[in-house]
C-alpha cells in the first residue's frame, strides 16, 4: 500500500466518522487535522495530500464545494452518497 492510498483512506475514514454524506459538508481544514503532521508539514507530504484529494475528486468519491463563510469563502468536502459501495470496497481492500 503506497502513501497515496494511505492518505485517501485517512480522508475517507475522517469523513465517514463524521457522517459527512451528500448535503452535509465539513471544512477542508477539519479533514486536514485528521492527517498526521509529518504529511502536513513537509513539501513532499503536501504534494501527496493534494494528489490523494485530486484522485478522490476525479473518482467522484468526494464532492468539493466553495462555501461562503463569515471571513470569505472556504472549500468544504462531503462524500458522494452515490458511490457508497465503491468507497467501502476501497476501504476493505486497503487494510
Amino acid at each position: 500500500m503506497d502513501e497515496i492510498d494511505t492518505l485517501k483512506k485517512l480522508i475517507l475514514q475522517k469523513l465517514i466518522r463524521g457522517n459527512v454524506w451528500g448535503g452535509k459538508h465539513t471544512p477542508f481544514d477539519f479533514v486536514m487535522k485528521g492527517i498526521p503532521e509529518h504529511y502536513r508539514n513537509t513539501h513532499q507530504g503536501k504534494k501527496a495530500i493534494e494528489k490523494a484529494l485530486k484522485e478522490l475528486v476525479n473518482d467522484e468519491w468526494i464532492i468539493v464545494l466553495a462555501k461562503r463563510t463569515g471571513g470569505g469563502s472556504d472549500d468544504h468536502l462531503s462524500l458522494n452518497p452515490h458511490k457508497v459501495s465503491e468507497i467501502q470496497q476501497f476501504l476493505v481492500s486497503v487494510i
